[in-house]
């Protein structure tokens, strides 16, 4: 009988599962730890506040929690105004959870996206290593679960943690597809995919871009153009799903045909003769005549903040200039640019903590600070590049990897280009930069010589 160390050696998937599923536990136990120590959120709205434990508030969780009221108070049919203006989904996710008890609703929901980016990062990990990319996995999973921003969100009031975890779960799923080879397990793991995509939509609604291309690109790698158009049209019809049943709740509740009718005000904030490309409370947008209903409008400011970037090109480039800077830049510093106040990661970071003495912010908003934070910047950029170059070069399923992780980065930093700069619009995408940024940085390690091995090719 052979040996456990020598039965590792022979069969080292069991063994590398094990040890993400540790690794990923962990994390886990310890985000447990955490959540029951959060102060309660005082909910302030009029005499049923009260306060809820178990959460930090995002960027805009007053607003979902507004939604949650509403939708707890009138029904999911709520004709609050906020409901049509940010997207419904989250704070309908919340209503959901809060069946296992509204005073810890936010207690479960912490839980809930803790225990979802746990096991994305575990499935991730889990499916790469079963590739040529083995030698990556750990480095890739060690450097997700701890990035403290990517990693603290799953317990704030926001859709970013599970944008984020849904996508290393979409992407694992397509890996496994290749590995196993099995016509009816991919039309299994695809229909899986569509669904992720439809939730991910769900909560946030510009993701739908991102997914159906994903979506298409994999089913004519693996089928064709003419053989797969019956699956494409299936994956399309799921991945709108639960999109339209946010139409249908707007319709129902207040006549409204449409997901939210906030798109066309956040472009027009980015865009104009004296935009930034970031947030601006005056001096921006274009001229556009108004009239309508609340949907017309919007779309007309959709359509007229487009007429506006065709005809001043030169405007155009400098503000998308400026907006992918923003998308990119730290969360802390001279150089940040968005509404990652509530980042919880800079409650213990050690800039913010320099940054409390005159010395200390002469020396972060310095000439010394712009550097560190441009090499920041521009450091990360080159690490997820020389990452996907790498991916793409091998010419196998590394490049389907590579061009399906570069998809969901680039769609979203597009749909950034022509809405506002804002580097919390990147966490959805996180896990796929910092995966892409680990191939990368191991590899200029091993002095551009990637650590490849034996495993499943695309022939």
């Amino acid at each position: 009988m052979a040996s456990k160390s020598k039965r590792a050696k022979l069969n080292p998937q069991n063994n590398n599962t094990k040890i993400f599923m540790y690794w990923a536990a962990s994390v886990f136990i310890i985000k447990i730890a955490i959540i029951f120590r959060i102060e309660g959120i005082n909910t302030g709205y009029g005499s049923g506040a009260y306060f809820v434990d178990g959460a930090w508030l995002g960027a805009d969780g007053e607003n979902y929690l507004t939604g949650y009221f509403a939708l707890l108070k009138d029904g999911i049919f709520s004709a609050d105004s906020i409901l049509n203006y940010w997207p419904a989904g989250y704070p309908l996710l919340i209503l959901f959870l809060s069946f296992f008890g509204k005073s810890w609703v936010l207690t479960t929901l912490s839980i809930f996206q803790s225990i979802v980016f746990s096991y994305a990062a575990y499935f991730f990990a889990t499916e790469l290593s079963k590739t040529r990319l083995r030698k990556f996995a750990h480095i890739s999973l060690i450097i997700i679960l701890l990035n403290p921003t990517l990693s603290l969100n799953s317990m704030v009031v926001g859709y970013e943690s599970l944008t984020a975890s849904g996508f290393l779960i979409c992407l694992a799923l397509i890996i496994k597809s290749f590995v196993v080879r099995e016509e009816i397990k991919f039309v299994k793991y695809l229909i899986i995919n569509s669904f992720v995509f439809s939730f991910l939509a769900f909560v946030q609604p510009r993701l739908i871009l991102s997914g159906l291309i994903i979506q298409i690109i994999w089913i004519i790698i693996w089928k064709g153009a003419r053989a797969g158009a019956l699956l494409v049209a299936l994956s399309i019809a799921i991945t709108l799903f639960f999109p339209a049943t946010l139409i249908y709740r707007n319709n129902k509740a207040t006549g409204l045909t449409s997901i939210s009718t906030n798109l066309g005000v956040t472009m027009n904030i980015g865009a104009g003769d004296k935009a930034t490309g970031g947030y601006m409370v005056k001096d921006f947008g274009v001229p556009c005549d108004l009239s309508g209903s609340t949907v017309d409008q919007d779309n007309k400011r959709i359509r007229c903040v487009l007429e506006w970037y065709l005809a001043n090109p030169n405007k155009a480039a400098k503000l998308f200039f400026n907006k992918s800077i923003y998308f990119w830049s730290p969360w802390y510093g001279p150089e940040a640019n968005g509404t990652m106040a509530r980042n919880p990661w800079l409650t213990i970071s050690p800039l913010k903590s320099i940054s409390t003495t005159p010395d200390g912010i002469n020396l972060i908003y310095g000439g010394f600070g712009k550097f560190i934070s441009w090499l920041w910047l521009l450091g990360g950029l080159a690490l997820l590049f020389y990452g996907y170059i790498t991916l793409w070069v091998q010419n196998s399923l590394e490049r389907v990897i590579g061009n399906i992780s570069m998809i969901a980065i680039s769609t979203n930093w597009l749909v950034t280009l022509i809405s506002i700069g804002d580097h919390r619009f990147r966490i959805p995408i996180m896990g796929l930069s910092l995966f892409l940024q680990a191939i990368g940085l191991k590899t200029l390690l091993r002095g551009g010589k990637p650590a490849m091995v034996d495993g499943p090719t695309l022939r």
